[in-house]
C-alpha cells in the first residue's frame, strides 16, 4: 500500500508544535539566578544575638504586588534565596510559599511603588534561624537617590544595582545595628496585583 507524498507531510508537520513561541508558565531555575550578598553587625539587643552573620545568595523571585497596606500601594517584592528555584520552588512562591526554599535563610527587598512605578521607600527583610530584622532602609529622596539610582521596572522585568548600609541611630535605646545589601539583578517579574 502506497502513502500519498502530500498525506506525509501533512503527518509530519502535526508532529511538531506550530506555535513555537509560547512560553511556558513555569520557567527553568537560570531564570532567577542572581547574586547578592547581606551582612547582619548586632552591637547591643535585647532580643537579637550579638555579632555578625552574612547571607550569600544564589537566586530571586519578583513580585508585583499590592498586598501591603490594604492594597492602597502597589510595591515590588524581591525575594533572595541562598538555594537555586526550580519549577516546583517557583510554583510553591507563586502561591506565597517560601518555607521550603527559605530554610537557610532569606532576605527580601520590599520596593514601594509610586503611580510612576517609581520607588518611595525601601524595606529589608533579614532572615536566618533564630533571627529576624525589618526595617525601612531609604524613604527620603537622599536614600533613594545614593542606594536606588540604578532601577529600571517596565511591568515585566526588573533590573536593579543597589550597594547600601542601614545603620540604627547612635542614641537608639533598643538595638544598635548595622545592615548591608549588595544586589545586582536582572529578572522576570510576576504580576500579583489583585484587582
Amino acid at each position: 500500500m502506497r502513502v500519498p507524498v502530500g498525506m506525509i507531510a501533512v503527518l509530519f508537520l502535526c508532529a511538531f508544535p506550530t506555535d513555537i513561541h509560547a512560553e511556558p508558565t513555569l520557567r527553568g531555575s537560570q531564570d532567577f539566578q542572581t547574586k547578592a550578598s547581606f551582612d547582619l553587625a548586632v552591637q547591643k539587643s535585647m532580643v537579637l544575638k550579638l555579632g555578625k552573620s552574612r547571607l550569600e545568595t544564589k537566586s530571586a523571585f519578583a513580585t508585583y504586588t499590592n498586598e501591603f497596606f490594604a492594597g492602597k500601594t502597589n510595591a515590588l517584592k524581591v525575594q533572595f534565596f541562598t538555594q537555586p528555584i526550580v519549577e516546583e520552588t517557583q510554583a510553591k512562591l507563586l502561591k506565597h510559599d517560601n518555607r521550603e526554599v527559605s530554610k537557610g535563610g532569606y532576605a527580601a527587598l520590599v520596593l514601594f511603588l509610586d503611580e510612576r512605578d517609581q520607588i518611595w521607600q525601601a524595606n529589608l527583610t533579614y532572615v536566618i534561624p533564630g533571627t529576624t530584622v525589618v526595617r525601612t532602609v531609604a524613604s527620603s529622596r537622599d536614600e533613594l537617590t545614593k542606594y536606588f539610582s540604578d532601577y529600571h521596572f517596565d511591568r515585566s522585568r526588573l533590573r536593579l544595582k543597589s550597594r547600601g548600609t542601614y545603620n540604627t541611630a547612635p542614641d537608639s535605646k533598643d538595638d544598635g545595628l548595622t545592615l548591608s545589601w549588595d544586589t545586582n539583578l536582572d529578572i522576570r517579574v510576576f504580576d500579583q496585583i489583585k484587582k
